[in-house]
């Protein structure tokens, strides 16, 4: 607007005129004073969407008066250009594009290509759930779960119903051993979608798993990964639990017997036991 002209007109003939001003009446352009010119210049760049020129001013306002206001009010608009910036980059079109580029790229096994697309489609559209998805099935690939599991977090909060994303968090977490996190999220998948091909053939391999891990020799990595849980931790800290696996030592009848006769205790012992904590074999 023609206004936001004349004002900086007049603020930068402040600026310019400031050792004039300060002959004439010492102090009235004061090192304070010329902050709050350079302010309000940076306010009228700011309304116009000027974030770089705004930036520069409130950085010549610090040398003149480093003061806590104009640090917090630089602080709040580097905030909002970084906002500003990531609105303007979006566009679902171009999102859909690089996602069919990082589909190719997938099937071709060109898994790092793949990745970089899929970063792209997401900075585009960071609102869609299926991005999150196939990147993630790429970060699986790439071997970086810990990675993929964040992805499929951010796709399941967008869409709680994305049935796929609970089978790709149930097979990254069988990758990484943590099975009793498998099972959780295969059953929460076919909870939605009971006849779902992918949860029924994960649950049954992770089933599988747990069986002939529990015959065979302690796998220490699958233990570390279950004791750095925190819903793990809580179980074993838990009270009931402690005298169950005390029991369970003493006279395993007895444990069993509990065991059957409260949903709870059970429904963590199976969480105990898809984990690794406790062996029957």
């Amino acid at each position: 607007p023609e206004h936001y002209d004349i004002a900086l007109a007049a603020l930068r003939d402040v600026i310019e005129r400031r050792y004039e001003i300060n002959t004439a009446n010492p102090g009235g352009a004061s090192f304070e004073k010329v902050a709050k010119v350079f302010n309000r210049i940076a306010s009228i760049f700011e309304k116009r969407k000027d974030f770089e020129a705004a930036i520069g001013m409130y950085h010549k306002a610090l040398t003149e008066d480093n003061n806590r206001q104009t640090r917090n009010a630089l602080r709040e608009l580097e905030r909002a250009k970084e906002k500003h910036e990531k609105e303007s980059y979006l566009d679902p079109a171009k999102a859909e594009e690089h996602k069919q580029k990082g589909n190719e790229f997938f099937k071709g096994n060109k898994y790092a290509d793949a990745k970089t697309e899929y970063d792209e489609a997401i900075k585009r559209n960071p609102t869609d759930a299926k991005l999150y998805s196939n990147r993630a099935a790429t970060l699986t690939k790439l071997m970086a779960h810990p990675d993929a599991l964040k992805d499929i977090e951010e796709c399941l909060r967008l869409d709680p119903t994305f049935v796929k994303a609970y089978s790709r968090k149930g097979a990254t977490h069988f990758f990484m051993k943590e099975y009793h996190k498998a099972l959780q999220a295969y059953d929460k998948g076919l909870a939605i979608e009971p006849d779902n091909e992918e949860c029924k053939r994960g649950k049954e391999q992770v089933v599988m798993k747990i069986s002939e891990t529990n015959r065979g020799e302690v796998d220490e990595e699958q233990i570390r990964h279950a004791m750095a849980d925190p819903e793990i931790q809580q179980i074993m800290h838990d009270p009931q639990i402690k005298m169950f696996l005390q029991t369970l030592q003493e006279n395993p009848k007895e444990a069993q017997k509990a065991m059957m006769s409260d949903s709870k205790l059970m429904d963590a012992v199976n969480k105990l036991h898809a984990a690794g904590i406790i062996r029957t074999g």
